[in-house]
């Protein structure tokens, strides 16, 4: 084969490059999926008894803002860590999480608190609450992977762990709408908790990919 048909032969096996959106922007879409999945989760299970009060509680509209905050910082830190060079500052990643520790962090101070005065709460009913954060984030982790696939991730378990952690989020968004329990134990153990399982389930699915690019079983 001379250099002509290899030249020939190189072209005839190039398909067009797809250019992909900025990470912002497909932030941007990822945010408008998981509110489109949250207002679907809260139709489907219903909306608190509350719903027209509950704005007024601190704590409760604080959360909400935290779990906004986690999502967008997450799903953001991952889709610029899919693009080499893209984001260079490792601190970044560390944002959501660190807006969902105030989180656990506060709610935790809380059970302690209501423990000492025996007013924690039961830690049952949790199964719906479960239902809630695993069935609405299903969806956006499902988009939030697919985009950062069609990136090149150069630290694919840091970016899954990150579109994970935003779609738990989004699930516990949709219990804190829908669930109408006020223990803080509650809260803690099956609004908050699942997210940093969904999170996990991030790692696990982060090592699967590096095992299959190095060719290991």
């Amino acid at each position: 084969m001379n250099t002509d048909q290899l030249i020939e032969r190189l072209v005839a096996d190039v398909r067009p490059v797809r250019r992909l959106l900025d990470p912002t922007e497909r932030a941007a879409l990822w945010m408008a999926v998981a509110l489109v999945s949250i207002a679907g989760g809260v139709a489907y299970f219903g909306v608190r008894r509350d719903i027209a009060t509950i704005w007024f509680d601190v704590e409760f509209v604080g959360r909400g803002l935290l779990l906004v905050a986690t999502m967008w910082l997450a799903v953001v830190s991952a889709f610029r860590m899919a693009v080499p060079g893209a984001e260079r500052r490792a601190f970044a990643r560390w944002w959501p999480i660190a807006a969902l520790g105030v989180v656990l962090a506060v709610l935790a101070a809380e059970v302690i608190a209501a423990a000492i005065m025996g007013n924690a709460g039961s830690p049952l009913r949790a199964v719906h609450c479960i239902q809630k954060v695993a069935l609405v984030g299903v969806v956006p982790a499902v988009v939030a992977v697919v985009l950062v696939r069609r990136a090149w991730a150069a630290e694919p378990k840091w970016t899954l762990v990150l579109g994970m952690l935003g779609s738990g989020a989004a699930g516990a968004l949709t219990a804190e709408l829908s669930c109408p329990i006020h223990a803080p134990l509650h809260i803690l153990l099956w609004h908050m908790l699942p997210v940093v399982g969904v999170a996990a389930l991030g790692v696990v699915l982060g090592n699967a990919l590096i095992r299959r690019a190095v060719g290991r079983p």
